[in-house]
């Protein structure tokens, strides 16, 4: 009986241990089949980035880094084999970026992208797929750094600070003049203030003087011309009524002509005389005033 009673407690053990193991098995296969693994290829430095850091998509953390290695075909890439859920939607256009974890020094990867148009990576993959790493996020801001610092260098070199330095010389120079002239600009300003205000007075009394007296002025120009056209009207009458006395007298007295030429061309001088006065000055010959004359500032 006692043997029957031991074999009967191996075949359970045996059982048992069967079963265990089967269910080990399923849970193992189970745990598998929750992640999908990516590699995700970096063509730039990867600092701060370790295994066992935190992958996330679009800000949510959905696995983690599992190994890091280095193309042997290429040793400028850096592969990063990762580990994510399988309900993870990652899409064939979906890309990686490297991201700094606060001023800790430590990089996550980042999963961004994907349209819902597209496929998923490893329905169309055989093998473990591959996301290509845009140059991004910490690699972009090295690059950014090293630009910025070379241009520092150059902003700073020596030939530069020599040249700033004699600008703030120059400027020191500049201010120091312009504080010991202060009396002069303000004398300067004073002046040109009053000279405004002189111009502007002048300005008020010239309008006033055209807006009060020009009407009248024109108007006696006016008049006189007319007179002027009626006094060359008669005259011209007149020589046509005494065209046959004025041949006779040239036939006969031709002696004559010599003086009445000349009070002839005296008279038209003094009338043209009169009408460069009246085209020079209409106001001041009409009504006997004369324009004062601006014969600049006295010294």
């Amino acid at each position: 009986m006692e043997t029957r009673a031991h074999y009967v407690l191996i075949g359970a053990f045996v059982l048992i241990t069967v079963a265990l193991a089967f269910l080990f098995v399923l849970w193992l296969g189970q745990t598998q089949r929750d992640y999908d693994e990516y590699d995700v290829i970096f063509r730039e430095r990867v600092s701060g980035l370790s295994v066992g850091a935190a992958v996330s998509f679009n800000g949510i953390q959905k696995g983690e880094v599992m190994d890091l290695s280095i193309d042997p075909d290429n040793p400028r890439i850096v592969i990063a084999r990762i580990r994510v859920d399988n309900d993870t939607p990652v899409k064939t256009d979906t890309k990686a970026e490297l991201e700094l974890v606060g001023f800790t020094g430590l990089a996550i990867i980042q999963l961004v992208g994907g349209t819902a148009e597209e496929p998923l990576l490893k329905d169309v993959t055989r093998g473990v797929p591959r996301i290509e790493a845009d140059a991004g996020g910490i690699a972009q801001i090295l690059s950014g750094s090293n630009d910025i610092i070379a241009a520092a260098n150059r902003l700073l070199s020596e030939q530069n600070t020599a040249a700033f330095s004699r600008i703030l010389t120059n400027v020191d120079t500049l201010t120091g003049t312009l504080a010991k002239q202060d009396r002069n600009i303000a004398t300067t300003f004073e002046n040109l203030a009053a000279a405004s205000g002189k111009l502007g007075r002048t300005a008020e009394s010239l309008d006033k003087l055209l807006s009060d007296e020009a009407p009248a002025t024109v108007e006696e120009a006016q008049a006189t011309l007319a007179e002027m056209q009626a006094l060359i009207a008669e005259m011209r009458g007149a020589v046509a009524e005494n065209r046959e006395s004025i041949r006779v007298f040239t036939d006969q007295g031709l002696a004559q002509v010599g003086p009445a030429v000349a009070e002839a061309r005296q008279m038209f001088r003094t009338l043209d005389q009169v009408l460069r006065e009246i085209d020079r000055d209409p106001r001041g010959y009409l009504l006997g005033e004369s324009t004062p004359r601006y014969e600049g500032q006295q010294q």
